[in-house]
């Protein structure tokens, strides 16, 4: 895991405003997403970390996004079902 991935869980309030809740995607296609990420948006502007549903920790990731717009070019590039929230008040996506 990088290191971004691990501080999201913890940072993710102070840094990044828009967080996406998917299913854990087979590895494959979760690694197609974050090089896909870092290649758009570069490894500062958003980070991951495992979000499991009912106690089950491997079951979806939560991806975090500084900016609205990334975390909308993300679910419009893999058309992925999402549920947005806004961390700290602020608006989601």
């Amino acid at each position: 895991m990088r290191a971004s991935v691990q501080s999201a869980a913890y940072d993710g309030g102070k840094r990044f405003h828009h967080r996406l809740l998917i299913a854990a995607p087979p590895a494959r296609q979760l690694a197609t997403m974050r090089a896909w990420l870092d290649q758009n948006f570069g490894t500062a502007a958003w980070a991951s970390a495992p979000a499991g549903f009912g106690g089950v920790a491997n079951d979806a990731i939560a991806f975090y996004f500084a900016e609205p717009g990334d975390a909308r070019a993300f679910i419009n590039r893999f058309g992925c079902g999402y549920r947005a929230e806004a961390i700290l008040g602020v608006r989601a996506g």
